[in-house]
């Protein structure tokens, strides 16, 4: 995660001793949320805001713009290393980027707050704050469609999904028809892709959840440390 130091405007980058915001010795340790800002795939971004030592919004542009996720990543590691933020090596990766459909969503830990992101020179976009720590997993299904109305199940709930094909629907649509459904937990994201055999599905949610699509479970992996609203 990202967290202010505090001796470090003018400071030499390599000086040995550095000092983070309320790291525990002085005060309460700083707490950390996840930020997250869900920006259109094909647009440029211009820059981000977080409130700064004064308790005022200001925007970082170091870096910027930049288009595309790795593009953007990189820039946002550069304005908040810019301004004084460093990752200081926790379990949960600073700055990362996840594919939902025609979007991509940002996510920054901090101990800083994150406001918001600007696009497309003038389109500002609300950072959501997610706070309680938790284990998550991406959980996947290659799925062939179904030319019937399927079964989607989530933690024992059952909720009928319509009728997809390949030949007949897009990956939007599915992934749509998915997050439409009673039982789509609020903590989870999705991205769908269509190959020539299969609808690619991949929801991110918290460790420990079982689903299935007509029957067959959605396997889990790529476990690690991430953030949900608390």
């Amino acid at each position: 995660m990202y967290r202010l130091i505090t001796n470090g405007v003018g400071q030499n980058a390599d000086n040995f001793l550095k000092f983070y915001d309320n790291a525990g010795c002085c005060g309460d340790a700083a707490t950390a949320c996840q930020y997250s800002v869900v920006i259109p795939t094909a647009n440029a971004v211009n820059g981000i805001s977080i409130t700064n030592r004064d308790g005022v919004t200001e925007e970082l542009t170091t870096g910027f713009p930049g288009t595309g996720a790795a593009a953007v990543v990189t820039a946002i590691k550069a304005a908040l290393a810019a301004y004084g933020l460093e990752n200081d090596s926790d379990d949960v990766t600073g700055v990362t980027s996840e594919v939902s459909g025609t979007n991509i969503i940002y996510r920054v830990t901090s101990t800083v707050t994150v406001v918001s992101m600007r696009h497309n020179s003038a389109t500002v976009v609300l950072a959501t704050a997610l706070c309680a720590r938790i284990k998550k997993c991406v959980y996947s299904r290659d799925w062939a469609g179904n030319a019937a109305a399927s079964t989607f199940v989530v933690d024992g709930v059952s909720v009928a999904l319509g009728a997809f094909t390949l030949a007949g629907a897009t990956a939007a649509q599915v992934q749509a028809a998915i997050i439409a459904l009673a039982n789509w937990p609020a903590t989870a994201t999705i991205n769908v892709v269509e190959t020539a055999i299969a609808f690619e599905i991949r929801i991110t949610d918290v460790f420990g959840k079982t689903m299935t699509l007509d029957t067959v479970a959605l396997t889990s992996g790529s476990c690690g440390m991430g953030y949900i609203a608390a």
